[in-house]
């Protein structure tokens, strides 16, 4: 019997008092032949996710061979800063997340994902598909927007492609900074990771793993029209600074649809130290491929603009 690495399984939550027991049994089911740690980062939830956690920990007989670490944190760090501490806390050869708002549904994903990644080493991601939970009833299968297998670090630079309950991931060091700042914390891990193991890959499985949940207190429900635009705009800046970024004719598009956006919702609110800033980024990334036509169009026609808002 092969001798299976630990696996490391990141859960960060807060306000998940609802669904927290739903994670962590999906976690202590996986039948996994090699050893599992969970790590548990309760952001000082208001709610009451801690007694949860702490009451389902007291009543159930964990299985040897998963060890659990829960904190609960007497402060609120914020997402990105909880999941730093989650990240640092991880002693694996390979990290898994699921948080605590979402869960898997295949009792082998781990089994299945570190034999592939034993197996492959130009490969350094392994991920797969995911079931949305919408108001109760299970609905869009997500997970390969490109419709394919096998992805490359440049597909990652102006937008995120995997699901984060999907994932597991070489261990691998990245600095505190990278998580500042940012609002979609796994991809910059998915870049980072990639980076440090140069040359690899990220596989996608047409295998369903998990179910992400779409709550009040979830990630899409804070990514709502401007603010989603911001967000990866943003990230996507910060990519640049850190990475060696070469972009295709469509990461152009998606990039300039991005600032355009901002540009507008500026416009229409006559911040001008915020037009200003968002056409010097949007040249910053791509220098003279930006649609300087479209900019002075808007800024022309603005009144009507408001008008028909």
């Amino acid at each position: 019997m092969p001798d299976y690495p630990l696996v490391s399984v990141i859960m960060i939550t807060y306000g998940h008092d609802k669904f927290i027991e739903d994670a962590i049994n999906s976690v202590i089911s996986q039948k996994y032949t090699g050893h599992i740690e969970l790590i548990i980062g309760n952001d000082c939830s208001p709610d009451n996710t801690d007694k949860i956690v702490t009451s389902f920990l007291e009543r159930n007989n964990i299985p040897e061979r998963i060890n659990i670490k829960y904190v609960c944190h007497n402060r609120n760090k914020g997402i990105m800063q909880n999941f730093a501490w989650a990240l640092d806390e991880c002693k694996g050869k390979y990290n898994a997340i699921c948080d605590g708002d979402d869960y898997w549904i295949d009792s082998l994903k781990i089994q299945k994902q570190v034999d592939f990644l034993e197996k492959n080493s130009n490969y350094s991601i392994h991920s797969g598909l995911a079931q949305l939970l919408e108001d109760g009833e299970l609905t869009t299968i997500i997970g390969n927007p490109l419709y394919k297998n096998t992805y490359e670090i440049g597909d990652f630079y102006s937008k995120n492609n995997l699901i984060s309950c999907t994932c597991m991931f070489r261990s691998n060091h990245i600095e505190p900074s990278y998580l500042e700042n940012i609002y979609f914390g796994d991809w910059m891990v998915y870049l980072n990771t990639l980076n440090s193991f140069s040359g690899s890959k990220a596989y996608v499985s047409e295998e369903c793993y998990s179910i992400y949940r779409v709550n009040n207190m979830g990630t899409m429900a804070q990514l709502d029209g401007i603010k989603s635009d911001e967000k990866h705009f943003h990230q996507i800046l910060k990519i640049h600074q850190l990475f060696k970024t070469e972009y295709t004719p469509e990461d152009i598009i998606l990039i300039n649809r991005y600032a355009l956006n901002i540009y507008v919702y500026y416009l229409l609110h006559r911040d001008i130290k915020n037009i200003i800033n968002t056409l010097i980024n949007n040249f910053k990334l791509i220098h003279f491929k930006i649609p300087l036509r479209k900019y002075l169009s808007y800024f022309r026609y603005r009144k009507h603009l408001t008008i028909s808002q």
